[in-house]
């Protein structure tokens, strides 16, 4: 139940666009609203193995990779609590600083044309990575944030989610659709 009232709590701050942005900029302020909801809800409704963490005190880290430009909304829910972990928002453009670590990894639009590469190269043990391009879940990502003609939808690859080691909860699986590559 604390899930669904954080994702309130944040609905309603980003809920304020800024008074003299025009309908478009607004829908694609919206649009920006909608895809960071969706990644603060994503690591409310996964888990993470013990193994995934140093330790008890150490935090959930969401890996912003590149040209990401809903990442202002996120940076508001830097530092709250996602279950018994901080919630540490890391932007960057550094691939050496996302090699280090990252639990969610939401790979920005300039590298979609890498993506191949990109999975053949990191290490995704415990990674819960996130894309929103065509075929993103296919790929090698765990979850393409899709838009159709009316609304923001997602798919997730469960096949691997499971081989990344990654509990998704029933209740986010029972809103995707799932893909399995086997």
């Amino acid at each position: 139940m604390w899930q669904y009232a954080g994702f309130l709590c944040l609905a309603l701050t980003l809920a304020h666009p800024a008074h003299s942005a025009t309908r478009s900029d607004l829908d694609l302020a919206k649009e920006y609203q909608v895809k960071a909801l969706f990644l603060y809800n994503f690591a409310n409704f996964v888990e993470w193995p013990a193994d995934a963490f140093a330790d008890q005190s150490s935090a959930l880290k969401m890996c912003l990779y590149g040209a990401v430009p809903f990442g202002e909304f996120l940076d508001i829910v830097n530092g709250v609590m996602v279950r018994d972990r901080t919630l540490e928002v890391i932007r960057t453009t550094d691939y050496a600083r996302i090699q280090s670590g990252c639990h969610i990894l939401f790979v920005g639009i300039d590298h979609h044309d890498k993506l191949d590469a990109f999975f053949k190269d990191l290490n995704h043990l415990f990674v819960l990575s996130i894309g929103n391009v065509e075929d993103f879940a296919r790929m090698g990502g765990v979850v393409n944030i899709l838009r159709t003609s009316d609304q923001q939808q997602f798919e997730i690859n469960l096949t691997k989610a499971i081989e990344n080691g990654l509990l998704i909860s029933s209740d986010l699986l029972s809103l995707a659709r799932i893909i399995n590559d086997r």
